[in-house]
Order: C-alpha cells, then sequence, then structure tokens
C-alpha cells in the first residue's frame, strides 16, 4: 500500500490564478509585435463568442488553440520562452494566496503535485517552478529547428484533455485513485473529477457548478479552500474499514 501513488491534480487559469495566463502571453506577444496580429486577434474573438454563448466549449477551444499555434507560426521559440518569462514576472503576484499553503499541505500530507492545465507549457512550467512543482502539463504548439509550426501538439484545456494527461503522466505507477486530489473551476476539470476520489469544484464556472451539485464533489472558494482540502484528506477513503 505504501508504494501507492496519491496524486493531486492542480488546475492554474481561474483556479491557482485569476484569469488566464495564455492570453496574458497573447497579448505580450501582440505588444511586441512578435506574432500574426490577425490570427491572435481572432483567438480573442473566440473567446468572446463562447462568453456570449454563440459557440459552445468545444467549439470554442478547438478554435482557439488552432488560432494561437497558427498566429506563432515562424516565431522563435526562445522569443516566446523569454516573454513567458517576463509576463510571469508581471503575474506572479496574483497567485491566490492560499496557493502556498495548499501545495505545502499537500506535501504534507504525502501527495505528488501535478499541474494541469489549459494555457500554453511556456506559461505553465513558470507556474511549477514558482511552486516547486516537478511536472506540470499545458498546451504544446509544435516546434521544428527554432520556430512554432504553426500546429497543436496538445490542446490541453480541451475537453477530456486532462484525464488523458493524468494517464500519459502516471502510466506505470501504481496510483489510488480514491485518494487522488483534483482542484479545478471548469467543464474541462470534470473528466478528472468523475475518476479521483477527492475532487474540489473552485469557484466554478456554471456548467461545473451544476455537476458538483449533481455529484455531490466538493465545492470551495478562495477563503474555504484549505480548510475544505483537509478535511477531505482527512475522511477515510471510500470502503476504508472504520477507524479505533
Amino acid at each position: 500500500m505504501s508504494n501507492e501513488l496519491k496524486v493531486a491534480v492542480l488546475d492554474v487559469d481561474g483556479t491557482l490564478y485569476p484569469g488566464a495566463l495564455g492570453v496574458e502571453l497573447l497579448r505580450a506577444l501582440m505588444a511586441a509585435d512578435a506574432c500574426d496580429r490577425t490570427r491572435a486577434e481572432g483567438v480573442f474573438d473566440v473567446l468572446r463568442q463562447y462568453k456570449q454563448g454563440a459557440i459552445d466549449f468545444s467549439t470554442m477551444a478547438a478554435r482557439a488553440y488552432t488560432l494561437y499555434a497558427r498566429a506563432l507560426e515562424g516565431v522563435r521559440c526562445d522569443t516566446v520562452d523569454a516573454l513567458a518569462r517576463k509576463v510571469w514576472e508581471e503575474e506572479r503576484r496574483k497567485l491566490f494566496g492560499f496557493v502556498r499553503p495548499l501545495v505545502s499541505l499537500l506535501r504534507e500530507a504525502g501527495y505528488w503535485s501535478l499541474i494541469i492545465s489549459g494555457s500554453p507549457q511556456e506559461m505553465i512550467q513558470c507556474v511549477a517552478d514558482e511552486l516547486g512543482i516537478s511536472q506540470a502539463r499545458g498546451a504544446l504548439f509544435s516546434r521544428s529547428e527554432g520556430h512554432y509550426t504553426g500546429s497543436v501538439d496538445l490542446s490541453s484545456g480541451a475537453l477530456g484533455e486532462k484525464s488523458r494527461i493524468f494517464d500519459a503522466v502516471t502510466r506505470g505507477q501504481e496510483v489510488r485513485l480514491e485518494r487522488c486530489f483534483a482542484l479545478g473551476d471548469s467543464i474541462t476539470d470534470s473528466a478528472l473529477f468523475e475518476r479521483l476520489g477527492l475532487p474540489v469544484a473552485f469557484e466554478p464556472e456554471p456548467a461545473l457548478q451544476v455537476l458538483a451539485q449533481q455529484r455531490g464533489w466538493a465545492v470551495a472558494t478562495r477563503e474555504d479552500v484549505l480548510e475544505r482540502t483537509r478535511m477531505l484528506l482527512a475522511a477515510p477513503a471510500p470502503g476504508s474499514p472504520p477507524r479505533g
């Protein structure tokens, strides 16, 4: 039993950070005239259509990732890497106050933390480095000979992708799914929530809020997420014999 892995999966955008880091990176790229402006503006247009209810989530994700990749076509990878670090230096102070205590709490409870979020890997890696988390997966855009090709390798924020990423990262490990923890705010987190024993919907978007109510998942805010996490981690796993 001691060899079985307890994993804590953490979302970033809207969960650890009050916004979308990929959006901030794209704004910085546009400001530096370092990407295709028309395609970059197309990403923002797609996001607006989704917020207005004109398109569904799956359509939004597919179009946004495709346009983001095309906006980066031909751009030097080191240019984006450097801009990502610069953006993070500006945005790191916006991490919610509970984040570092939460990461420490999970570590002390024997959890191996994994970040999976929809923003580009270039940004998500900055968050992981900041928090001392060894594994992080964000969106991957194809690279060749030091430049972006205009294609998408991994749409980490698309529906169902987080569950597949979890399987890929933990392949070969004995994972205690009923004791695994997940924290996220959107419908993209639902596939993982369905599988893992300790899901927490953080200030959930409406679609996830409905599912959380239906499934009986814990719901938390930035004020009470630490206490709710402590309670979840302390509770016996389903099917465990009573203590004492």
